[in-house]
């Protein structure tokens, strides 16, 4: 088989290289003899790493701490809050409480998001919402729909578009077409809606 010749410079001593689609592989091996055969056997003792045009990258091996994995919706918090500075305009208490104001109903709409660990951040429960700053939450949710201009049932699929935390490790949900499809037809680019 030829192989480009980055593949050739950048190959490690004991090592072969597999092409898997368009990647190039190297791996440990060996060659044995064994009874009855004319010549050596190879085997493979394992990946070495992947060789690219800038280089041999070796094989590292994360750890990653499982025991403790945190997932937080970040696809809808981060929609709603484009129109926070609109929905803080028009209310009468300070601008940290109608911050905390709008930052509780979007909680209260999407129980799972990271705005429950904001630092900085007060999260009003629903009741302290009435109690304290005497609006309806039904009036609240019809504000924030016309703000916004869009049925928040129609947002729907915006909430399973996550960020999962394990130890000091971060990944990002995976987007569905029916998510690709909802961005594209409210005009979102997938990195504003990503924490």
């Amino acid at each position: 088989m030829r192989y480009p010749d980055y593949v050739k410079q950048f190959r490690p001593k004991g090592t072969i290289v597999k092409r898997v689609n368009d990647t190039y592989y190297a791996y440990y091996a060996t060659s044995e003899r064994v009874p009855d055969k004319k010549y050596p056997v190879q085997i493979i003792k394992g990946l070495a790493g992947r060789i690219d045009e800038s280089g041999f990258h070796r094989l590292s091996k994360a750890f990653v701490e499982t025991g403790h994995i945190v997932v937080r919706e970040c696809g809808f918090t981060n929609f709603l809050l484009k129109f926070e500075e609109e929905y803080i305009s028009r209310r009468n208490e300070t601008v940290k409480e109608r911050r905390n104001l709008y930052r509780s109903m979007i909680v209260y709409l999407s129980n799972n998001s990271y705005l429950n660990d904001e630092p900085g951040t007060t999260i009003y429960s629903a009741s302290e919402m009435i109690d304290k700053f005497h609006i309806g939450i039904p009036n609240q949710i019809t504000a924030i729909s016309k703000i916004c201009e869009y049925a928040l049932e129609e947002l729907e699929p915006l909430k399973y578009i996550c960020s999962v935390t394990m130890g000091n490790r971060r990944f990002e949900s995976e987007l569905t077409d029916a998510q690709k499809e909802l961005l594209e037809r409210i005009g979102i680019e997938e990195d504003e809606i990503r924490q």
